[in-house]
């Protein structure tokens, strides 16, 4: 009997098909690995092993997920080998938005971020305007003072830090001179450099502002929140510059491209039902994160519009 070559296609495809429905409907049944494109002890490590026993629990404890640093590159390499990663649901990854829209900008980065398969939001964090405790700045007045006498000097990771870009164009939007002092390998460093002097003023996410002034050691000056949450500190109305809102710190959770449907599906939820676990919720109320449970397609066009967003700051980022 002779079979043609469209039945053989066509039986081919079948159990492609098949194989694929089987094997999602088993998943997980071996331990999943995310990467952290940073190191040990930062923020977005401690966010995924702050959630990572959630998530099993919501995924019914059948494995464990094993968080994996891969701090090289600024976060570039982590993402390209999630990027590389075979789309079987066993690797997951965390990724800085707005970072890797810096990443792609200096090139040489190995990934299109439209192709990712997404699976939701671990929250965001919005940003503000610190100084040291002790600093004569006592509020925005005084830095638009200082401003007109020199530039102010603000202390930030390099260009490849989202708090780069975020001083930039804040300061752009306020119009208030500025100058940075960088190097500093995280928001820790950098923020603990202007508590000691090196620079006037610092900005970084609310959570790390909070952070230091509840111990005694910073003055909130700003958040860019529509209204600030925080007593006697200035916000994006009352500067009367509402985009400062939109600048913003996501923890994005994805997956290589390809990943089938059912698979990101239950990873979504996993995650959505993590976030709202007693555990994740006691954790964003103490830091200040903002928790977001966003299906696949809600996190798609959250990273697109954020691209769009920086995008339309490129000519002033690339100048800085």
């Amino acid at each position: 009997m002779r079979i043609s070559r469209r039945a053989l296609g066509a039986a081919s495809t079948a159990w492609a098909f098949g194989a694929r429905a089987a094997a999602a409907a088993e998943y997980p049944a071996q331990d999943i690995h995310f990467i952290i494109p940073y190191g040990a002890g930062g923020g977005f490590d401690l966010e995924v092993r702050g959630i990572a026993p959630a998530m099993q629990a919501a995924l019914g404890n059948r494995v464990q997920i094993v968080p994996d640093n891969v701090p090289t590159g600024g976060g570039v390499l982590g993402v390209s080998q999630l990027y590389r990663a075979r789309p079987d649901g066993y690797t997951l990854g965390i990724m800085n938005i707005p970072g890797l829209f810096v990443l792609q900008r200096a090139g040489g980065a190995a990934f299109d971020l439209a192709r990712f398969a997404y699976i939701g939001s671990m929250g965001r964090d919005t940003y503000g305007i610190g100084v040291a405790a002790g600093s004569p700045l006592r509020n925005m007045k005084d830095l638009e003072t200082l401003s007109a006498q020199r530039p102010i000097k603000f202390t930030t990771t390099g260009r490849e830090g989202t708090a780069f870009s975020a001083t930039v164009i804040a300061m752009h939007l306020l119009n208030l001179r500025s100058t940075f002092i960088t190097g500093y390998k995280g928001s820790n460093d950098y923020v603990v450099a202007a508590i000691r002097g090196d620079g006037d003023a610092v900005v970084t996410t609310l959570p790390v502002l909070q952070q230091m002034r509840q111990g005694g050691l910073l003055r909130i000056l700003a958040t860019f929140e529509t209204k600030s949450s925080i007593a006697g500190a200035e916000d994006a109305t009352s500067l009367a510059q509402p985009e400062l809102a939109t600048i913003v710190l996501q923890r994005i959770v994805a997956a290589p491209p390809k990943l089938p449907p059912a698979i990101q599906s239950t990873l979504s939820m996993a995650l959505a039902k993590a976030l709202s676990s007693p555990e994740a919720q006691a954790r964003a109320a103490k830091t200040g994160t903002i928790l977001e449970a966003l299906s696949p397609d809600e996190t798609l066009a959250l990273v697109l519009g954020q691209s769009k967003f920086y995008e339309t700051w490129k000519v002033l980022l690339d100048a800085a």
